[in-house]
């Protein structure tokens, strides 16, 4: 067996760390956190999704997409309407003032998937980004 120190779950561990600390720290400047800013980017990419939508498309708990939708509706970022066909749901949209940050938070998440691949070819890149991609689909499956 492999140590844990050699392993593929330290590797992800440091991954996962350093680009939610590279992204807070880029999205600092617009009064985001991290969490939040992968909250627009789904919202924008959309035009528009329900909190469970939401919450499906990050594999997130929902109290914490709650909360998260909660606040950046508070701070200008989010509105909700009433969904048309469910009354008991409601559509979240982003602002404008969402829209305006897209691109930034676009460019903090290019920029730290940069950081994490600088050592790496093109392809590798590429590999690595396709295969992050099936990984996560993986863990998305149900279990048996």
């Amino acid at each position: 067996m492999q140590p844990i120190a050699d392993s593929p779950l330290r590797s992800l561990s440091i991954l996962y760390r350093k680009s939610h600390i590279w992204l807070s720290e880029g999205c600092a400047p617009c009064g985001l956190t991290a969490a939040q800013a992968v909250v627009i980017l789904v919202v924008c990419d959309h035009g528009a999704l329900t909190q469970d939508e939401i919450t499906k498309r990050l594999s997130l708990d929902k109290s914490v997409v709650a909360k998260t939708v909660a606040k950046l509706e508070e701070t200008g970022f989010l509105s909700r309407c009433t969904n048309p066909k469910d009354k008991r749901t409601y559509d979240i949209h982003p602002t404008e003032k969402a829209v305006a940050v897209y691109p930034a938070l676009q460019s903090q998440i290019e920029a730290g998937f940069g950081r994490m691949t600088a050592r790496m070819t093109k392809e590798e890149r590429r590999q690595f980004q396709r295969l992050l991609a099936l990984a996560a689909d993986a863990c998305l499956e149900p279990e048996d």
